[in-house]
């Protein structure tokens, strides 16, 4: 019999799985607000590790093409984050009016290369560690280039897997030729590349139809990160954000899921969203939570880039989440406020 799992906090987080007898526990620590650590408000869409304790972080408002640098330290018993510092900007002049609108960021070990995902280019290209760029970036097929993507639903998400020696990202939402939707689901390409950049295979990532009604002051639903635990499967964060007219009714909604790609699933380069069939991915629903607005120290939690952190002193893994305030969006008394927060993992 499935179990369910339900953890009180400044939201709620519930843990559950889908076709298995007993639900995996992924624990979440308390949230903690960059703030403390004096880490000023921003657009912080995207997270990957560098190595000793620092991070790569992508700003989807930064005019300039690169990354900032966070060192994180986290307690090795519990997996809680207690220090960030920003070690600055490592980066270059932007040949795009107002940046690249960066979003996704992965980094390989063997190349010592920063990939960066971007919405507005629709490109994603590589930075050396001091942020020049490196001149390479991957491939993108022309069907999901930046005429196919939905205004603001580009290339949100990007991660490498080292063990496979693969790149992986998606668009946010929907290509255009795919907006048609099959009862609880949409239909996204989930998109894998070589290490020389070179598209190898797609997959037809089943989204989760939005909760929220219409008529929202601001609003954004879909795939945000994923990240490869190097099982050959891939976690995969989707995000419902909803800030209506009344901004103390807002809310985001997370879901992590699991999928694993496989031959079968394999889309060819002619295969619509109405021909996908039974190549669809299968998801199992990891964990899921949600946050809201409130007057008294608002929770709200936009998360959006999703990374491993430490390992524990017992061996467990600890991934990392990391908000998108939009600089502090909203007013003196109620605004976003950048987070971050830890998921430990169950033990192998």
């Amino acid at each position: 019999m499935s179990k369910t799992y339900r953890i009180l906090a400044e939201g709620w987080f519930v843990f559950c799985a889908l076709n298995v007898s007993v639900a995996q526990e992924v624990k979440m620590l308390p949230q903690q607000n960059l703030a403390r650590w004096n880490v000023p408000p921003g657009n912080y869409s995207g997270i990957t590790p560098l190595g000793d304790g620092r991070y790569a972080v992508v700003d989807d408002k930064e005019p300039r093409e690169g990354f900032f640098v966070f060192r994180i330290e986290q307690d090795e018993q519990t997996g809680q984050v207690t220090g960030v510092w920003n070690e600055g900007f490592r980066g270059q002049t932007s040949s795009l009016s107002g940046g690249r609108d960066a979003e996704g960021v992965a980094f390989v070990p063997d190349d010592g290369l920063v990939w960066v995902s971007g919405e507005a280019d629709q490109r994603v290209p590589a930075y050396r560690t001091d942020g020049v760029a490196a001149g390479r970036e991957l491939a993108v097929p022309d069907g999901m280039g930046r005429a196919s993507v939905q205004p603001n639903y580009g290339f949100e998400a990007l991660c490498y897997d080292a063990s496979a020696g693969l790149f992986w990202t998606v668009t946010e939402n929907a290509l255009k030729a795919d907006l048609r939707a099959w009862g609880d689901t949409a239909c996204l390409r989930l998109q894998s590349f070589d290490v020389a950049g070179q598209p190898q295979a797609q997959y037809a990532y089943p989204l989760d139809l939005p909760q929220a009604g219409t008529g929202q002051r601001q609003y954004a639903h879909g795939v945000v990160a994923l990240w490869a635990p190097g099982n050959g499967r891939l976690w995969v964060l989707e995000r419902e954000m909803t800030v209506p007219k009344r901004r103390l009714k807002s809310r985001s909604f997370q879901k992590l899921y699991e999928v694993e790609p496989r031959s079968e699933n394999i889309l060819s380069p002619d295969v619509t969203a109405e021909s996908v069939g039974g190549r669809w991915l299968k998801k199992r629903l990891l964990a899921s939570f949600s946050t809201r607005m409130r007057l008294i120290r608002p929770p709200l939690a936009d998360y959006e880039g999703m990374c491993e952190g430490c390992r524990l002193a017992d061996g467990q893994r600890t991934l990392l989440l990391i908000s998108d305030s939009q600089g502090g969006y909203g007013n003196r008394m109620c605004h976003l406020r950048d987070w971050i927060s830890v998921l430990v993992l169950p033990k192998q």
